[in-house]
């Protein structure tokens, strides 16, 4: 009778003992999993790291905001790929083994006292008619111009090119940043943007990125205007230093949100409207304004 009980003890240690055993595993596997999502895939990752969910919302996407335009201001979101993932099957690519946006050109040349080129250049790996267009544009704004400094350049041009895509859901923004600096002119920045439907292979215009992200464009334009101004007044206190400094024109019809050229959507949804004062004269100059 006393050998069975401790038989039936031993039993019940050992169930206990391999469930503790299960359990601590199981909690293991668990908290790696949530570790490696909060590092990885946790969008605010940066400033909750525990997820907790504290500060997540306006305040939190204030922070995320600042650090987008800290790393479009530096350059670093130019890293010559695509990201992102989209909703629509079946595209048809042009090269299967490329990406849906893919470096299709890569120049990297120099010749003393005449020029000094780094170049990426894109091109949109789908085979249909509005990406050919937009492949011819982009092959004769960059391809065209890289020929022509190497061929006619007569004094010291520096020239770059760098791009970066984005998808998400059936969008594709594309944006390519363009700098040069020709002699003793001022250094030049130039920013295009291309947004492409993948579903009906046509461009989208920034009133169908309005209507579909459900925004008020009179929201949009009161933020606009008020980031605008603060950059011009921080601009205005600085021109007693730097008197070459050039104020904005706030009445330019470039702010109005309907006369909007360059923007793009990122991989998460924000929305960048980009006013790249070089496409129109020397400056390298670029205003982002970014909305959640």
């Amino acid at each position: 009778m006393g050998n069975n009980k401790e038989k039936d003890v031993d039993k019940i240690l050992g169930m206990n003992r391999t469930m503790f055993f299960v359990i601590v595993i199981l909690l293991c596997i668990l908290s790696l999993s949530i570790g490696i999502y909060a590092q990885v895939f946790y969008r605010y990752s940066d400033t909750d790291p525990f997820m907790l969910g504290i500060g997540v919302g306006s305040t939190q996407d204030a922070a995320e905001i600042t650090k987008l335009k800290n790393e479009f201001n530096n350059n670093s979101i130019f890293t010559n790929d695509v990201s992102g993932q989209t909703s629509v099957k079946d595209i048809k690519k042009k090269k299967s083994e490329k990406d849906i946006v893919w470096t299709y050109n890569t120049t990297t040349e120099k010749e003393e006292d005449k020029y000094n080129i780094s170049a990426s250049v894109p091109q949109i790996n789908i085979n249909s008619i509005e990406a050919e267009k937009i492949n011819a544009q982009i092959e004769a704004d960059y391809i065209d111009k890289i020929e022509e400094i190497m061929n006619k350049s007569e004094e010291q041009t520096d020239y770059s090119v760098v791009y970066k895509a984005y998808l998400n859901g059936d969008l594709l923004s594309l944006i390519i940043k363009e700098t040069i600096h020709e002699g003793q002119t001022t250094q030049s920045a130039k920013i295009k943007t291309y947004n492409y439907n993948l579903n009906n292979d046509t461009q989208v215009s920034i009133n169908e990125i309005i209507k579909a992200k459900k925004y008020e464009a009179k929201d949009l334009q009161k933020e606009i205007n008020a980031e605008i101004e603060e950059l011009n007044k921080k601009d205005e206190d600085l021109k007693s230093q730097y008197s070459e400094m050039k104020l904005r024109d706030l009445n330019n019809s470039i702010y109005k949100i309907e006369n909007t050229e360059n923007f793009i959507v990122d991989q998460n949804g924000y929305l960048y409207i980009i006013y790249a004062y070089g496409n129109t004269e020397n400056t390298n100059k670029i205003d982002v304004i970014i909305f959640e």
